[in-house]
């Protein structure tokens, strides 16, 4: 059976789930700098927390809205499709394993297997490059649920053949 090329159906539910149980939307911190920019700019607020602490240079920040601020929930399109930030470009690959997503689980349901284009492959090896040695050389992580707790509560180990 041939593989079926993943397509993403624009339905927005990427957009409306960023906190997890854990954690919320990861941001570097050049994208925080930059989001926060486009937030000012189109008059819109950008809450994030830090994501990781006893870093010393490098930090990463998490979204806390629970739906992206760059939503156009009228249009249900992203206001910075083409700025958003790297876990954006490679959803639903994540090193975690695969996210929860309309398209995939609609073709799940129906047994078929599925190929990602290279691009988002290639944003989920430069997020797993860039996003898993900063979480590692951390003593805390903060989880939006529970507060600053020691690194080794965070599992973070790659799946979805990244």
């Amino acid at each position: 059976m041939r593989n079926i090329p993943f397509k993403c159906m624009k339905c927005g539910e990427c957009c409306r789930h960023l906190t997890g149980r854990r954690f919320g939307m990861v941001l570097t911190p050049a994208e925080y700098r930059r989001l926060n920019r486009l937030a000012r700019w189109h008059g819109l607020k950008l809450d994030a927390a830090p994501l990781v602490g006893g870093v010393i240079g490098s930090q990463l920040y998490q979204m806390t809205h629970d739906t992206c601020p760059f939503l156009d929930r009228r249009r249900n399109r992203c206001r910075i499709y083409e700025q958003r930030p790297i876990v954006c470009r490679m959803f639903p690959l994540h090193p975690a394993g695969l996210m929860s997503c309309t398209t995939l689980t609609q073709l799940t349901r129906l047994g078929l297997p599925v190929e990602f284009p290279p691009d988002m492959k290639r944003a989920a090896t430069e997020y797993l490059m860039m996003v898993h040695p900063i979480i590692k050389g951390a003593d805390l992580v903060y989880s939006l649920d529970h507060g600053w707790k020691p690194k080794n509560w965070y599992t973070f180990k790659p799946k979805a053949g990244l």
